[in-house]
């Protein structure tokens, strides 16, 4: 037995302190193999799930329907709104990859296609909306910006012979995909080089990119993968002044692995020419994943009221209102506004114009569900509105009585991506049940080098062996 003991104390020994190494090692095995994985390269889960997003998106749509333009008209009313929607749309996006490049970044395009869901819908695509006449307001706007006497005349003559009004009716689809025909839309794509013939908040966006985007494949530095290098080739916009106009962020898809609650979440948005950051807000669980709530806070449509550094978001220096944002310069001048649905996180000044706006952080908080294990979004909600600047314009007829800028809701947006219990099950793999495992079989081999420790103690007291080796006498027979 004493030879045995050096022999059982080594073993455990040996044992618990492969399960110590084990414990503190498959961390550090597992964060290599999840970046390996990761890469943006051809065969990877990461390329795989890049190229081709394993879970649905869905575009849905809610407008503001004008209810009262005879008591707008005759009476100076405020616009009484009602919200109609969703109007809902499966997106479908099919990334075209143009070039792998020595730098470490890849080029390609997105293409995005939108059909209509009716069962997910309220409502059909010949539902009839009134709304502000929007390429009348622009021509307004326009002529304002110029500020040339021939545009004014110009314009005052054509309204005379077309007698525009502030409001129009259109079907959901008219507003939307197909378009209308608008004489001023029409000599605007002639003569001011505007890309549309027909006016639609989505026409010739259907099967359409967004621009050449030039990203990091995370081969370099994991730490910048999918983060955009160019967009039209191009790392700044012409919509903003500097430092507003660096195209910073992600294209969207995925965030660096390993991110903590500290981390910027940060991602570029085409649709106005702009980055957007995001800020956490709480641990959730979804479906037996623990994931990091980043949402957008006030500061992000901002005009340097609560982010000094916003300033410079500012259309012309001239800031609006805290909870909104001039996109005119990347919308062809038209006077567009960006804010969050219902005027979220906005002063009052935008829902103070209108009546039946009623923004709740529940229903219209942007926000993203980062794994902050793999930096993968389990649900994402990219909720925006869009709305028009409708001022007083005193040289032009039909605009000069306007008393009072009404920034106008037109519609809200909200892009959402659920993940289903397929794809979930493969992200509990690597959150759950890959560390659990490791974990259990750490205090396995630590437990079990413990015991063989314990026992060699044991037998190692001086004792124990003194009991072992105590000799036996013979009893002696004194008759």
């Amino acid at each position: 037995v004493k030879n045995k003991v050096p022999i059982l104390a080594l073993t455990g020994l040996l044992t618990a302190s492969f399960g110590i190494v084990m414990f503190f090692i498959f961390p550090l095995i597992m964060q290599a193999e999840i970046k390996k994985k990761l890469v943006l390269k051809e065969g990877t889960e990461g390329y795989k799930n890049w190229n081709d997003i394993p879970v649905p998106i869905y575009l849905s749509i809610y407008f503001f329907n004008v209810t009262n333009t005879d008591e707008i008209y005759n009476y100076k009313k405020k616009p009484v709104l009602q919200e109609l929607g969703p109007y809902t749309f499966r997106e479908y996006r099919t990334k075209v990859v143009l070039s792998r490049n020595d730098n470490g970044t890849l080029t390609y395009k997105q293409i995005r296609h939108w059909y209509f869901e009716a069962d997910k819908s309220n409502g059909t695509l010949d539902d009839v909306i009134t709304s502000l006449n929007v390429p009348m307001v622009a021509a307004a706007a326009k002529a304002k910006k110029m500020n040339l006497v021939s545009f004014y005349l110009g314009l005052n003559a054509l309204f005379a012979m077309l007698h525009p009004r502030w409001f129009i009716q259109k079907p959901v689809r008219e507003l939307l995909f197909d378009g209308y025909s608008d004489i001023l839309v029409t000599l605007g794509h002639k003569f001011m080089h505007i890309p549309y013939d027909k006016f639609g908040w989505f026409y010739q966006r259907n099967g359409s990119d967004d621009g050449i985007i030039n990203i990091h494949t995370g081969e370099n530095d994991i730490n910048n993968i999918d983060e955009i290098f160019t967009w039209k080739d191009q790392n700044e916009t012409a919509s903003y002044t500097s430092p507003c106009n660096k195209i910073t962020g992600s294209a969207g898809d995925m965030w660096p692995p390993f991110i903590s609650r500290e981390s910027k979440i940060t991602m570029f948005v085409p649709d106005i020419c702009r980055s957007i950051s995001f800020t956490y807000l709480e641990d959730v669980d979804i479906r037996d994943i623990t994931a990091y709530k980043f949402y957008t806070d006030r500061t992000q449509l901002d005009n340097g009221k609560y982010d000094k550094n916003n300033k410079c978001f500012c259309y012309e220096d001239q800031c609006l209102p805290a909870g909104a944002v001039n996109v005119s310069v990347c919308k062809f001048d038209a006077p567009a506004v960006v804010s969050f649905p219902h005027f979220l996180f906005g002063e009052s000044i935008y829902t103070d114009g209108v009546e039946g706006l009623d923004p709740d952080p529940d229903k219209h908080l942007m926000y993203l569900d980062l794994v902050p294990e793999l930096g993968v979004p389990l649900n994402v909600a990219a909720r925006m509105q869009i709305n028009i600047i409708f001022e007083r314009v005193p040289e032009i007829y039909q605009f000069r009585n306007i008393s009072k800028t009404i920034y106008f809701p037109m519609f809200w947006f909200s892009t959402n991506a659920v993940t289903d219990e397929d794809v979930a099950s493969q992200f509990r793999v690597i959150t759950n049940t890959l560390p659990t495992v490791a974990l259990a079989v750490s205090i396995v081999f630590i437990s079990i080098g413990v015991i063989l420790c314990a026992i060699a103690l044991y037998l190692a007291r001086p004792w124990n062996l003194l009991k072992k080796e105590q000799p036996t006498y013979a009893t002696v027979n004194d008759e």
